[in-house]
């Protein structure tokens, strides 16, 4: 009791701590106030001016955040680089020491081609990006390629040197592991930000190679350890975005072929492609339904307001989801993709007789998603 009355007069106190410093600063504002200018019209423009004085200190915090991770990036290189360095010299291997000249030779009009047997990725071998506080921000590669540079170089540095030591240096816990695992994570919120407004920012084929390396830098941090909770929450994030963009797109022709390639290659990661399947047979299943409510009403007014252009875009989830369980490469069971299962097949099996009439090929589609998701391990 004597505890709660504490905690009463404390809150009290706290509130009326409150109402001082609210009173002590309208006092102050009046009092500063220029000549001919009310108390009112002072204080908004004080307002005006801390607002853009902190859109200004969120700018610089911004840039310095970019700058400290550019460093990062180029310090866990430089360890990377290291360990090859020392894999090299006690296993005798040539292939690291060529890897490492491609990735730091400079380019220039007067060197020859690159060899096109390299297994260094072609964007590698062009001139290093600028700091991602000096870049301009008005286009989506800008955002797209810096990131995109580090994420390869390390996943080819560790596909020629597997030892374990370098994979352990990328533990997600570690410092190397979180650096690639905000890279990735606005490797994404980059790819979101590229496929928002058509036209897109940047180039499909950009778009779809920072997909795919991010996916690898994914699987690569998930093989040290297993990924933290807000990384996942991070990368689940823009997926969902990305199959909202997808499903409700008013322009389908226009976004979905890079859509659909770019989900594709983002569920070529463990953790991705469990995320997505369960998302996907989720949107599904509530279609489904719709769809079903739809068929026992005739009304026209019911028909009018039902989402054609979700139906239309569905068949391109429908497509990334038969994708993604006929890869059986990669795991993607998990306890929350059971439970969407179970829904989406009780749909399936109460649903897909009645519906099979008016909307045959979303119903074959249905099926056909059914009978993998039965038959895949």
């Amino acid at each position: 009791m004597q505890e709660g009355r504490s905690n009463v007069n404390g809150s009290s106190r706290a509130a009326w701590l409150l109402t001082q410093a609210q009173v002590a600063v309208a006092v102050g504002v009046i009092r500063s106030r220029p000549p001919g200018t009310s108390g009112r019209e002072h204080a908004e423009a004080l307002g005006r001016r801390m607002r853009r004085q902190e859109a200004a200190w969120r700018e610089t915090a911004q840039m310095l955040r970019q700058e400290v991770l550019r460093l990062r990036q180029e310090l866990l290189m430089s360890r990377s680089l290291v360990e090859a360095e020392k894999s090299r010299q006690t296993t005798a291997d040539a292939v690291v020491e060529d890897m490492s000249l491609d990735l730091f030779a400079p380019v220039s009009g007067a060197d020859h081609p690159p060899d096109r047997d390299s297994e260094t990725p072609d964007l590698l071998l062009q001139e290093p990006a600028a700091p991602p506080s000096t870049q301009r921000r008005d286009s989506g590669s800008d955002a797209l390629r810096p990131h995109m540079r580090f994420l390869q170089c390390l996943c080819s540095l560790h596909r020629l040197d597997s030892s374990s030591t370098g994979v352990q240096a990328l533990t997600p816990d570690g410092d190397g592991g979180s650096v690639v695992a905000q890279t990735v994570c606005l490797l994404l919120d980059s790819v979101v930000a590229a496929c928002r407004d058509p036209p897109a920012l940047a180039p499909p084929d950009l778009v779809l190679q920072a997909c795919q390396v991010a996916s690898r830098a994914s699987e690569l941090l998930c093989s040290a350890g297993r990924p933290s909770v807000d990384f996942m929450r991070r990368v689940e994030e823009p997926l969902r975005e990305l199959t909202q963009m997808l499903l409700h797109s008013k322009h389908p022709s226009m976004v979905a072929g890079k859509l659909t390639e770019s989900l594709i290659a983002l569920g070529s990661c463990s953790i991705s492609k469990s995320f997505l399947i369960c998302h996907i047979l989720s949107q599904i299943s509530s279609l489904t339904e719709q769809l079903w409510q739809t068929s026992q009403v005739q009304e026209s007014s019911v028909l009018r307001r039902f989402p054609m252009d979700q139906y239309q875009n569905s068949f391109h989830l429908l497509w990334i989801l038969e994708k993604l369980l006929q890869d059986s490469e990669v795991p993607w069971w998990r306890a929350d993709v059971e439970s969407e299962k179970m829904i989406f097949l009780h749909h399936l099996e109460h649903r897909l007789f009645f519906l099979s009439e008016e909307f045959p090929l979303f119903s074959i589609y249905m099926w056909r998603i059914g009978n993998l998701l039965t038959t895949t391990k």
